[in-house]
């Protein structure tokens, strides 16, 4: 027996009253199939509808519904113990409305969107996504890439047709050829009956495709419609955006948000684009500053170090430790590798307290790998490298100058 599916004739009605005729069971849930159904089970894009189910006064959540045969029976996925519902119990079934509303704003806002593309541009829709914070659309354009005052222009074009009021049909064929009456803009063999969704005249509609989901039956019910950005997707264009109430709250949020920044900019949103100029040219300018200071202080500390290293009696088999939380690791790489060059025989030891990381540089026998390999992991540490370079990372600054000291100790 197959489920009659209510929300094909009544998109709006929220709860009927129904018979279990047939059970399932996963996750130690039941599953049931009903005589009649409100639920949409996911399919063409659109997230199933959710809601409960009424047993014997006892609700029980409903958390997905879906079928196998889009002419069979709706499944209804409970969070009911397996073996609450028996064969021909009267249930009473009820949707969340305000996901449904919310389905049907996005779903129509979708198909609306897209035919604007296919209209003003002849872009096809090639893939649609309805995710929770954003829907997707990928417009083929043969290559060709939209350009921002054409986004704009498709979103003013929609927004007009659907404070329009326009009203949206479903025509039913049995058959794909049967429904290739109807002016749509993209044709998609279908085995089965097909349902057409028009917006606007039939004879001269705003849009017109095959879907087998849910819509409202006039256009201004969707609300509105946002884009929020495009981007290339294999050769194609991919546009986020969003319809009627979730695009109205993500507006509203980036609105404060914007707001908020403007704030702490000390201007208005129209201004902070400027100001955000303004701010990256400051901070490239100190960038450039900084690198010059780095490298000034990395060849005054070459000098002193070479220096106290040519006061030593003897270069050879010596080490030398150095700390410093004034440059950055990296900055202490091309300092040390800068020293190594002009030694001989010499084990250079480099801290950096602040990340507890340890740099060794070798200009003899000794292989800086091999120490990090044996020596690092006495003290807390890990980290590996080569014979001439290594590094090592350790829990604490003071796990850090114990292996240190433990390694120039080994090498006097």
């Amino acid at each position: 027996m197959k489920t009659d599916r209510i929300y094909r004739t009544n998109q709006y009605k929220k709860t009927n009253l129904s018979r279990v005729c047939g059970i399932r069971e996963k996750d130690g849930c039941d599953v049931i199939s009903c005589a009649s159904s409100v639920f949409f089970p996911e399919g063409g894009g659109q997230p199933s509808d959710t809601g409960r189910v009424t047993l014997n006064g006892q609700f029980y959540d409903i958390v997905h519904a879906y079928d196998e045969d889009p002419e069979g029976d709706v499944w209804h996925i409970t969070n009911a113990p397996a073996g609450t519902f028996r064969q021909d119990d009267e249930v009473t079934l009820e949707i969340d409305m305000d996901g449904r509303m919310t389905n049907m704003q996005r779903h129509l806002g979708e198909h609306m969107l897209s035919g604007t593309f296919h209209s003003l541009f002849g872009g096809v829709n090639r893939g649609f996504h309805m995710g929770s914070d954003y829907i997707t659309i990928d417009i083929d354009l043969d290559g060709r890439m939209l350009m921002s005052d054409e986004l704009a222009l498709a979103e003013s074009k929609v927004n007009e047709a659907i404070r329009a009021d326009l009203p949206v049909s479903i025509s039913w064929f049995d058959d794909y050829e049967s429904s290739l009456v109807m002016p749509v803009r993209k044709q998609v063999p279908h085995e089965g009956r097909i349902s057409v969704v028009t917006v606007g005249d039939p004879s001269d509609p705003y849009d017109c495709i095959a879907c087998c989901g849910t819509h409202p039956s006039h256009s201004s019910e969707v609300g509105l419609v946002a884009i929020y950005k495009c981007e290339p997707n294999k050769g194609m264009n991919r546009i986020f955006f969003d319809c009627g109430s979730k695009a109205r709250e993500k507006l509203s949020a980036d609105s404060r948000l914007l707001s908020d920044i403007a704030k702490r900019y000390s201007c208005s949103p129209s201004d902070l684009i400027s100001r955000l100029d303004a701010e990256a040219e400051s901070i490239s300018d100190l960038r450039s500053r900084a690198a010059a200071l780095s490298a000034y202080v990395r060849d005054v500390e070459k000098v002193r170090i070479l220096s106290e290293l040519s006061q030593n009696t003897s270069l050879s088999g010596t080490s030398y430790t150095y700390s410093t939380d004034i440059l950055t690791v990296d900055e202490l790489l091309k300092l040390g590798f800068s020293v190594i060059s002009e030694t001989k025989d010499l084990l250079l030891i480099m801290m950096h307290p602040q990340s507890s990381t340890c740099l060794l540089f070798s200009s003899g026998t000794l292989s800086c790998g091999k120490l990090i390999k044996e020596h690092a992991g006495d003290h807390g540490g890990r980290g590996g490298g080569r014979d001439d370079n290594a590094r090592a990372v350790f829990k604490s600054a003071r796990d850090m100058k114990s292996f240190a000291k433990a390694l120039a100790e080994m090498v006097e």
